[in-house]
């Protein structure tokens, strides 16, 4: 009986969880079909990932400090490209709405913004990854900026494609 009585609670905790789920990803998509992105402050994420930045740190700090610092700033940093990681979701569905457009450099300019959010995607991926060695490593490895770059490129490719708003990408911090 008891058994039962958990049961029904964990199926109703976990329907619960969907909805919640289900609900909040549809009110991130806003409303008339807009797509938005989450805005990112890349000058902030190039501060967290800047090798300069951290040389400062190493010499100025004592290496005990250093290491907490350091695992702060890679934390950040992941936050950071987890943003990224999601936005370049959010710019493949944009590419992919196009597929069907009249005008064939519409339907083109589309096709490229897919295949430079995927490989934005995988960037993300190997620089999760990285991040993540670094945090375990925080005296030897170093995180990686080389990613910003990539979605400022696939960013500004969604937004000439016209009719589909973005957000800014320099102006509020995650």
């Amino acid at each position: 009986m008891i058994s039962l009585i958990v049961l029904g609670l964990v199926t109703v905790a976990f329907f619960l969880f969907l909805a919640i789920q289900i609900w909040h990803r549809s009110s991130r998509r806003g409303t008339a079909g807009a797509v938005q992105l989450t805005p990112v402050d890349l000058d902030a994420f190039e501060n967290l990932t800047d090798p300069e930045e951290e040389n400062y740190l190493r010499l100025n700090l004592p290496p005990a400090e250093f290491r907490s610092v350091q695992r702060s700033r890679i934390r950040a940093a992941r936050v950071y490209v987890a943003v990224l990681s999601q936005n370049a979701s959010t710019l493949v569905a944009v590419g992919q709405s196009v597929r069907h457009h009249p005008d064939p450099g519409t339907v083109a300019s589309g096709q490229e913004l897919v295949q430079r959010a995927i490989r934005l995607k995988m960037w993300c991926v190997a620089s999760e990854v990285r991040l993540s060695a670094a945090l375990a490593f925080p005296t030897i490895l170093s995180p990686s900026s080389s990613v910003t770059g990539r979605y400022l490129a696939a960013k500004h490719m969604a937004a000439s494609l016209g009719g589909q708003p973005v957000a800014q990408a320099r102006t509020t911090p995650v």
